[in-house]
């Protein structure tokens, strides 16, 4: 059968060349290779085994020693002598079946266990997950989306979203956005302090305590009652009422005191009169006025 170009390499197969010895005769080193009489065309010399006598000769592609091939021709480094013998076999060239079309290799032509961890990207999954096998910690931050949740959680979020937009309040505590607190609502109960009240305590500031406020004993008054017109005095641990000893117009202590300057503007009073242990002093730029009908005596 003719052929347009070299001669089919029957990939893969092994071909038994057809005898040349009878072309030796010391001088030529350059012969024709055929198989079955058509010609064969090795794409480089160690395709094929050639012995000559016997003896196995060296693939060469540089002709330097043993032999080489020249396109469908073997060419021998030195000539074959006449009567020599030979025999050679052809072996078919490995297939380069280039790089497959996508989306033509499936798992029935990938061997089992050829895939190694080597050969699959990072963070792609490849095969079923044990229940409970994925935890947060394996889910990047901010990594699910809507479209990965169900419908049924998205509906939920959406409802409970709308619960919490605008909401408007009523009650003790009435608004939408910014909350006002309804006048008289806030009682003991609401309020945030550090101890436990007890009647009659008053709310004292304690910044250091829990909630800046501590309810606290408040000193109690001695009874008011049959006291009238008496002042209050204490003796540094206990308040009582005293009478004001004013003695208008006796006096059980013999004398009276009274200081021996003015440091203040004085009327007497209109219809009294007024007396004075001198000598008395009277500041710059105070006085004493002494009213019609009245009189002042310093003795």
């Amino acid at each position: 059968m003719a052929y347009i170009g070299n001669s089919p390499a029957n990939v893969g197969n092994y071909q038994i060349v057809d005898d040349i010895s009878s072309s030796f005769n010391g001088s030529l080193t350059s012969f024709a290779l055929t198989s079955g009489s058509i010609a064969i065309t090795p794409a480089k010399s160690g395709q094929l085994l050639v012995g000559v006598n016997g003896v196995m000769q060296e693939p060469d592609d540089t002709g330097t020693n043993g032999f080489k091939v020249s396109g469908s021709n073997v060419v021998f480094s030195s000539p074959p002598a006449n009567g020599d013998t030979f025999w050679a076999i052809y072996q078919g060239q490995n297939v380069d079946i280039g790089t497959p079309s996508d989306d033509v290799v499936d798992t029935v032509h990938i061997k089992d266990n050829a895939i190694t961890a080597d050969k699959i990207a990072a963070g792609a999954v490849v095969a079923d997950i044990a229940a409970g096998g994925v935890t947060t910690t394996k889910i990047a931050d901010d990594a699910v989306t809507a479209d990965k949740l169900a419908n049924s959680i998205n509906t939920e979020i959406a409802a409970n979203t709308a619960k919490t937009t605008n909401a408007t309040h009523s009650g003790e505590v009435t608004g939408a956005t910014a909350l006002t607190i309804a006048d008289n609502v806030v009682d003991e109960a609401n309020l945030k302090v550090s101890n436990t009240p007890t009647n009659g305590y008053f709310l004292s500031a304690q910044s250091g305590n829990t909630g800046g406020m501590t309810w606290a004993e408040v000193d109690a008054l001695p009874s008011q009652s049959s006291n009238s017109g008496k002042y209050l005095t204490t003796n540094g641990s206990a308040a009582s009422w005293a009478v004001l000893d004013t003695d208008a117009n006796t006096t059980t202590k013999g004398l009276y005191e009274h200081a021996h300057t003015i440091s203040s503007n004085y009327s007497i009073t209109s219809g009294n009169n007024a007396l004075t242990a001198g000598p008395i002093t009277i500041n710059s730029g105070v006085s004493v006025t002494v009213p019609t009908g009245s009189t002042w005596i310093v003795a």
